[in-house]
């Protein structure tokens, strides 16, 4: 075929947004619902960033080109392999990129769809188009080094693959590397190991996303809703987990800047959200308004083993509004490493947190200069505790202040002060009844006025 013939075929290919929208029929609307979760919407986020929003877009004459034009069978079928049409398409919309879409069906794939710049990949409702991984350990969609990119309305299942080996090749819906102004949205993971992982990439967006039924064995890097990874000026919100073996959201090395608000997770058997970092600081994520729920769980059972956890450096992060039901261990726990130094939990601010039915409402172990206050916490034996691990040079908890909670009902003390390597901390105008003990203080040099 000749340069001309071949120019002139993609362009029939490729339509404009108007020709697609008067082809495709109604949409299907909201998001998959896992069955019996009581979930109904599609949880409202600020808008994500959107390849229409590149400053160098003329969207008159950007094309919508249907994966089907370009081979994609979409029949569920093992014996078929979507991935080359699917590329194809992607391929079709060149530099100046475009909207792939994906009429209803499932597509199975054996081997990635590798993202360009300035592409968005568009689905019918994550319901209706489902992309289906026929390999272990596949990254079902991957940019590396893209820019304006978003994927929306589709349905990510896996094969479900584990291995108890530590490596990172993993099975992942979603996988973002040193990208840029990326946004997934209204997208369902389900049986599979990893929802979405990025990595070293700024201006991410995942909201109203649903992650049902991951799976892991041992291995460190399976399990998790929502991974990311040296990642900055990022944006989780309005996100629904079930049935996640590890942290619903994870948040590592060294990441900043990043607002985590209005998620959901049940029934869950980690963390809901952790932020860990170690060798640089972990700064100025702000988590808010977020539901660890106890809905539809019989008495005994648990909604998860923690709510929010903060681990070794990090720094100036806000932990605010969230409602933390039946966690197994605690709701809110910052944790350093007695052995790291400098390297530890440093100015936080947990306030306004509802915790209710745990055995520890707020912990600070080896943590420096937090402020807990607003808080309340009831039906938990412990409400707020200060305490330290080991006895080297990190094992300490300093100038930390509690002040203005509410603690009801904790059984053993509605706060506690465990031993004298929690130094000069100050504890005042907190309130409540029921409590065992109010201050139980084996601090050194406490200050305190009242409870």
């Amino acid at each position: 075929m000749s340069t001309s013939e071949s120019s002139s075929s993609s362009k029939d290919k490729a339509m404009t947004r108007r020709e697609l929208l008067a082809t495709m029929g109604t949409a299907t609307a909201g998001m998959i619902l896992a069955a019996g979760t009581g979930w109904s919407g599609t949880a409202s986020a600020e808008p994500m960033p959107n390849p229409m929003q590149n400053p160098g877009f003329r969207p008159e004459s950007v094309a919508w080109i249907n994966v089907k034009n370009y081979g994609a069978q979409g029949m569920g079928r093992f014996d078929q392999n979507d991935a080359p049409a699917i590329q194809s398409a992607i391929e079709a919309a060149g530099p100046m990129g475009g909207t792939v879409y994906f009429p209803p069906g499932r597509y199975v794939l054996r081997s990635a769809i590798m993202l360009r710049s300035n592409v968005r990949l568009v689905g019918d409702g994550p319901g209706a188009s489902i992309l289906k991984a026929a390999e272990p350990n596949l990254s079902m969609v991957m940019g590396l080094g893209t820019k304006w990119n978003a994927v929306e309305g589709l349905g990510f299942e896996g094969i479900g693959s584990t291995s108890p080996i530590d490596m990172k090749l993993k099975e992942r819906g979603i996988y973002f590397e040193k990208c840029e102004n990326v946004s997934v949205r209204n997208c369902y993971f389900t049986t599979i190991v990893n929802g979405v992982w990025f990595n070293d990439s700024r201006h991410v967006s995942v909201s109203g996303s649903s992650f049902l039924q991951l799976f892991a064995s041992e291995s460190l890097y399976e399990g998790y809703g929502i991974f990311a990874e040296s990642a900055a000026n990022f944006r989780l919100t309005g996100n629904r987990f079930r049935l996640l073996k590890r942290p619903c959201i994870y948040i590592s090395a060294g990441s900043a800047y990043s607002i985590v608000s209005d998620n959901v997770a049940q029934q869950c058997d980690d963390a809901f959200i952790v932020i860990s970092s170690k060798l640089k600081p972990s700064s100025y994520h702000r988590i808010e308004g977020n539901l660890l729920s106890a809905e539809g769980l019989e008495n005994g059972a648990y909604a998860g083993k923690q709510g929010i956890v903060l681990r070794d450096y990090c720094t100036d992060n806000v932990i605010v509004h969230n409602v933390i039901s039946r966690a197994k261990e605690c709701g809110i726990s910052l944790e350093g490493d007695g052995a790291a130094g400098d390297e530890r939990p440093l100015g936080n601010i947990v306030s306004g947190n509802k915790i209710d039915q745990t055995e520890r409402g707020i912990v600070l172990l080896n943590s420096d200069a937090t402020t807990v206050t607003g808080n309340d916490v009831r039906r938990v034996q412990t409400g707020v505790v200060l305490e330290t691990s080991g006895n080297a040079d990190g094992s300490f908890s300093r100038h930390n202040l509690v002040t203005g909670n509410m603690l009801s009902r904790c059984s053993t003390a509605a706060i506690q002060i465990a031993g004298s390597r929690c130094e000069n901390n100050t504890v005042h105008g907190n309130t409540g009844t029921g409590n065992g003990e109010t201050l139980a203080d084996q601090g050194k040099d406490t200050s305190k006025t009242g409870f």
